[in-house]
């Protein structure tokens, strides 16, 4: 099968990769955590995210990525404190190549003593692998260059992530994180078969850059029915940059619709809606569900009808059971 983004793919073959690598996502408004570890369990509530990309209709080979995010806080039962923490799971391929991770994310929040806010500082753990398979589609003779791995390669290594953030409860929250902090390499090497007698190599060395983020959003009660609430996204790895700028409207808790501009690339058009349960705990909780539609406007528009993306999470809260108590006196009832 022809892979017409081959070379998107395997560009970072011949050398470390020194480009953006981390997952595009347009609802980041709904995705804090794999990015910033310490907004695991900001909230009161157990939460858990599901979101789904296609980018670039209309290509053979392009982005398909799936995230599952989920989040939860905790007190320490001795000192009291606050604590949160989280799980990411990332699936990810582009033409030839495959990513796969999976961290553990903690955060310790604290009373800000310049704001009425909470602060949280966290760091994630956890595995990177990559992947290049063997359905190549090349006007040259791919045999004739040692650093394609011809019969696919993979690698896994040890990757690590920091963040704070600061968050007023429906009000506002800001971020700022780093991914990929221990800048992992990835390395993969077998001897060619086309050429057993020279012994060349074909090797995958893939780095993956540190990613920086900055995230924020505000809410604004319009009226009794009507919150704006305008974000803002930046993601560099100080050679290129990504900044989305939007809104969202929610009415009446229920149902949302914004529009967001990621620059120099898509005009990004929102809808959702958000369904809460009656009942306590797991059966008492929010389901929400949203769809964007990118509209390119970059010159792919030429060969691509946009990028769709789907979230789906599901929020409860934590309602502990109280516990009885009995008094043998009259004056304590």
């Amino acid at each position: 099968m022809k892979k017409l983004l081959l070379f998107v793919s395997i560009f970072s073959l011949a050398g470390a990769a020194h480009a953006q690598q981390d997952p595009q996502f347009s609802q980041n408004y709904f995705n804090r955590v794999f990015p910033n570890p310490a907004a695991a369990g900001a909230t009161d509530n157990i939460c858990a995210t599901m979101l789904g990309r296609h980018q670039w209709v209309g290509f053979d080979g392009r982005p398909e990525t799936y995230m599952f995010n989920a989040s939860m806080p905790f007190t320490d039962p001795w000192l009291g404190q606050n604590h949160g923490v989280g799980l990411s799971v990332l699936s990810d391929q582009l033409g030839q190549e495959s990513t796969f991770g999976v961290k553990l994310a903690y955060s310790y929040k604290m009373p800000f003593s310049l704001g009425p806010g909470q602060l949280s500082a966290g760091f994630a753990v956890g595995l990177i692998n990559k992947s290049i398979g063997n359905d190549w589609d090349a006007i040259d003779d791919i045999d004739q260059d040692p650093s394609i791995p011809i019969a696919g390669t993979s690698d896994m290594a040890f990757d690590m992530d920091f963040g704070v953030y600061y968050r007023i409860p429906n009000k506002l929250y800001f971020g700022i994180s780093a991914t990929h902090l221990n800048a992992p390499q990835l390395e993969e090497g077998d001897i060619a078969p086309n050429d057993p007698i020279s012994g060349a190599v074909s090797t995958m060395q893939y780095g993956n850059a540190r990613h920086f983020y900055v995230m924020g959003g505000y809410e604004h009660a319009i009226n009794s029915d009507f919150v704006l609430k305008p974000n803002f996204f930046l993601r560099t790895d100080a050679v290129s940059a990504s900044f989305d700028i939007g809104a969202l409207v929610e009415y009446q808790e229920m149902i949302w619709g914004g529009l967001s501009y990621r620059l120099q690339d898509a005009i990004v058009p929102t809808a959702g809606f958000k369904y809460s349960f009656a009942g306590k705990g797991l059966r008492g909780g929010t389901l929400r569900f949203g769809y964007s539609y990118d509209v390119t406007t970059s010159l792919l528009r030429q060969h691509s009808s946009g990028s769709h993306e789907l979230m789906l999470g599901y929020c409860f809260g934590i309602n502990p059971k109280i516990k009885p108590t009995r008094s043998r006196s009259v004056r304590f009832l």
